[in-house]
């Protein structure tokens, strides 16, 4: 079989490290012997074959036997760790120097009665040489475990980042869907009326919410609501003011008794810093008899059949601000065509590049422009002019609500 370096070489990792080393150490040795000439250093032993056998020797030597020290010593708090190997390497280097002298006496039958003084004179420059390259690989070593042991913190860290945002990520889904299932899944009708609405959180979850009650065939009550912030904690609170609505919500409460039990409640049940704008309008088909209370939310906005619009700006402060707050009902009378928009200031303040606002005039002139419109048709115009508007980038929730008095 014929032995094949590079077939050693390619299976072997140890082959390859001890090859490699060989190669360094020739280097080193025509580098030592170099300077010896230079210097004009000559005398026994600084011949190149014996300056190559003595560094190959000591280097092979010495290599395997610093690698045994380091994890020795580095079991030990510094400076121990440091004095420990420095020490445990200087009678190594004296043993590997003493042994390397031997061997080269041997070969070249130099007299043992010189070992002594070949020991001092030359020996001890080559302990020194092995002192200083053992602690400068030493401290490589050192540096680059620690580099290494970071970097296993760091992709550990990453990998439980990873991990947690996965599980962030999901936790968010999740909510989002208990969140979607808290608004009306399919809007409830009366005859006479078209009710049509749209939720679009700015983040995986909101504070907007809007619902739709049908208490009879003739009448129904609608309801929206912003808690200012957004994200979980606004969706906690948007959960609350849900559940209390419903609670609270019947054909005989009117909407200023309503928004007053719900602001007992929220006040009871909120955050300093925090606060719920709601809206509450309970029509009457019967007679088209509109009445509502507002707590600090956008006003409504009333289209009639010939295109003017009336705010109705009616109302009082957000809810949570002040628990004994109460609220009054406010009324008026409803026309065959008209139109009532419900929003939240997510579509007034949703910003194009220029960061202008759609605002309050853009939408009430688009209102004006589609009041002929089904309440399903008028909201799916509003929507796409805002998304438009804005590229699709709102800054917070964006919810509507859009009412239609058949003819």
């Amino acid at each position: 079989m014929t032995f094949s370096i590079a077939k050693l070489l390619s299976h072997s990792d140890g082959a390859r490290t001890f090859f490699s080393r060989q190669g360094v150490l020739f280097v080193v040795a025509v580098a030592l012997f170099a300077v010896l000439w230079v210097t004009n250093v000559r005398g026994p032993g600084t011949g190149f074959v014996p300056v190559l056998l003595y560094t190959l020797i000591i280097g092979n030597l010495t290599t395997p036997i610093m690698n045994h020290l380091a994890p020795f010593s580095s079991r030990l708090r510094f400076p121990l760790d440091w004095i420990a190997f420095l020490t445990l390497l200087f009678f190594t280097a004296v043993a590997i120097v003493s042994l390397t002298l031997t061997i080269v006496m041997v070969l070249y039958g130099a007299p043992f009665n010189s070992f002594f003084a070949q020991l001092w004179s030359t020996g001890k420059l080559v302990v020194v040489v092995i002192l200083i390259v053992g602690s400068v690989r030493h401290l490589h070593e050192e540096s680059r475990v620690r580099l290494e042991g970071k970097n296993l913190e760091l992709q550990r860290a990453v990998e439980i980042g990873n991990t947690r945002s996965q599980q962030q990520e999901q936790e968010l889904d999740k909510a989002r869907e208990i969140q979607e299932g808290l608004l009306p899944k399919k809007i409830p009708q009366v005859r006479g009326l078209e009710v049509a609405g749209t939720w679009l959180p700015a983040r995986v979850v909101g504070g907007d919410y809007f619902d739709v009650l049908k208490f009879s065939e003739s009448k129904i009550g609608v309801c929206i609501g912003d808690v200012v912030g957004k994200g979980i904690s606004a969706a906690l609170l948007m959960a609350n003011l849900q559940a209390s609505f419903r609670a609270f919500a019947s054909e005989a409460v009117s909407p200023g008794t309503l928004v007053s039990k719900l602001n007992e409640v929220i006040s009871n049940n909120i955050a300093a810093d925090k606060f719920v704008t709601f809206g509450y309008c309970l029509i009457d088909t019967t007679d088209n008899r509109l009445s509502y209370a507002s707590a600090g939310h956008c006003p409504p906005i009333l289209f009639h059949k010939s295109g003017e619009a009336v705010p109705l700006e009616e109302g009082g402060t957000p809810l949570g601000i002040f628990p004994d707050r109460k609220y009054e009902d406010a009324g008026l009378q409803l026309e065959s065509g008209d139109r009532l928009v419900l929003y939240t200031d997510g579509l007034t303040e949703a910003m194009n590049s220029d960061e202008q606002e759609f605002g309050e005039r853009r939408l009430i002139e688009l209102g004006s422009r589609n009041i002929a419109l089904s309440a399903s048709a008028m909201l799916a115009a509003i929507k796409k002019e805002v998304v438009s508007f804005c590229n699709g980038s709102f800054q917070d929730d964006f919810t509507l609500v859009v009412v239609a008095v058949k003819s």
